[in-house]
């Protein structure tokens, strides 16, 4: 019980942090939120990690920049997640990256995995969902699908640098969020404003607070039971994208979006129970 209810407050801090940059990338631009959620979740962790795990040993450089690896990978994972809020809706846009499970589930097969037939049709429900969920016909309803899919690849390769990097998961996420932080300011402010609005700067950091929580809670729950129903309940982030989306933005898909966004969570779901 409990893992479960860790497991969705991961999933829905992790929705609620995209729901308030969503707001700040359309007031200002992606970048900017991007410098305020890395700084704010920057200052938290590498303390943390220095006074608890201290610097990488001497026989960990092999996961240390694996970690740093992971920190460039989530530079242009965020920023691809932002610019497809900045002009999609956040359902679409949550449910289309949260398919990095199924990338990496293919990247898992790719290494030799046995492939259940359980698992085959996940993948192809993951397949077809995404194709219906970006398809636009006339309507503009599915702007932002192409920054949601990249964004989903490039978190999936963040996802595979941690999996087989040998550090703690404090070390690799202070050293991850240090590296991305440091692509991210020069280049901000080189292109433009890292600067928030006042009546904003409360929204842009309470997007980094959620995003640091559900960072934690993530690792809880893992912690806490079976991965198979910590992976699952954790990849729920889409289900509540939408969820935010239709009931607090009033965001309305077109029906063919409404099924591709169920058959990609269902896939999700799957996928992540089975890997």
């Amino acid at each position: 019980m409990l893992t479960v209810l860790a497991g969705l407050l991961t999933a829905l801090s992790y929705s609620t942090s995209d729901m308030l940059s969503q707001r700040i990338t359309r007031a200002t631009r992606p970048l900017t939120q991007m410098v305020w959620v890395m700084g704010l979740g920057a200052v938290i962790l590498v303390p943390v990690a220095l006074i608890i795990r201290g610097l990488p040993g001497a026989g960990e450089w092999q996961g240390t920049g694996l970690a740093a690896l992971a920190g460039l990978f989530y530079f242009f994972a965020l920023l691809s997640l932002f610019k497809g809020l900045s002009t999609g809706d956040l359902g679409l846009v949550s449910a289309l990256a949260s398919l990095q499970a199924a990338y990496v589930a293919v990247v898992v097969i790719l290494f030799g995995e046995p492939v259940s037939p359980l698992m085959a049709v996940a993948l192809a429900l993951c397949v077809f969902g995404g194709v219906l969920a970006s398809f636009e016909g006339r309507a503009k309803s599915a702007r932002g699908a192409f920054w949601a899919i990249l964004s989903g690849v490039l978190f999936s390769a963040v996802l595979l640098c941690y999996a087989y990097g040998d550090l703690d998961w404090l070390s690799q996420a202070a050293i991850s969020r240090s590296v991305s932080l440091c692509m991210a300011i020069p280049i901000a402010l080189l292109t433009g404003s890292v600067a928030v609005p006042r009546s904003l700067r409360v929204t842009a950091l309470g997007a980094g607070a959620f995003e640091v929580c559900g960072l934690m809670l993530l690792t809880i729950t893992f912690a806490l039971g079976p991965p198979t129903v910590a992976g699952v309940t954790t990849s729920q982030f889409g289900t509540f994208g939408v969820l935010l989306g239709y009931l607090l933005l009033h965001e309305r898909p077109k029906p063919n979006q409404w099924a591709g966004i169920v058959c990609t969570i269902t896939g999700v779901s799957v996928l992540t129970a089975l890997v």
